[in-house]
């Protein structure tokens, strides 16, 4: 099987996907569970036009992933302190960049393994009139061990959209993995050098090392 990065391509932009607008804030594992069947079928319908065109696909999984996740809180989580030094103008160039980046690596490894690999969803962890949610699930493979994925998320304000702040893959986070980078990034040059790398395309993050089965 391939790396943790491929493995988890699936479910990071399956998760971003939510069913027709409703009056109420669909629960957690609803957004996720509609998310996986509708990106499933979407690829399967046109996956012979992604796979030649490419910037469609890139398209087509960063309408359905940015609405669904907190890009604003995941780029504040992963800068920590350097946000609050950061420029607005930073701020706004580090989330459009780092989402880009994380589009772009994933897509190609989702196109890939969409259509082989099998979600299933337990119900939400969510304390009475908490914000925040977990939802457990577990990539069922065909010639493997399944692969455990939690999504943090989170519902800011109540009442509002649930959506993902951090995707957990055998316990290890995203974030916390990309904030440990971003941070040895910019203590090593400046954290301008950083954006400029992400936006000329330049993987600056690497996922974390494949969990063991």
């Amino acid at each position: 099987m391939k790396p943790l990065f491929a493995r988890l391509s699936l479910l990071f932009s399956a998760a971003s996907i939510a069913a027709a607008a409703v009056a109420a804030p669909t629960a957690p594992d609803e957004v996720i569970k509609s998310a996986q069947g509708s990106l499933q079928t979407d690829i399967s319908e046109n996956k012979a036009k992604y796979q030649t065109d490419k910037p469609a696909f890139y398209q087509m999984v960063d309408s359905r992933v940015t609405q669904y996740f907190d890009t604003k809180y995941i780029a504040q989580t992963i800068l920590a302190q350097n946000y609050r030094t950061a420029t607005p103008d930073q701020r706004t160039r580090f989330e459009s960049a780092f989402k880009k980046m994380l589009i772009n690596s994933y897509a190609d490894a989702l196109l890939q393994y969409a259509d082989s690999v099998k979600a299933e969803v337990q119900p939400a962890k969510i304390a009475d009139g908490s914000d925040r949610a977990t939802v457990n699930t577990k990539l069922i493979r065909p010639d493997a061990p399944p692969v455990a994925v939690a999504f943090d998320m989170r519902q800011k304000p109540v009442g509002t959209d649930w959506k993902v702040v951090d995707i957990k893959v055998e316990n290890i986070s995203l974030v916390t993995s990309f904030r440990s980078q971003v941070a040895a990034q910019i203590k090593a040059s400046s954290l301008d050098a950083v954006i400029q790398k992400l936006e000329s395309g330049q993987q600056v993050v690497a996922p974390p090392a494949e969990a063991k089965p």
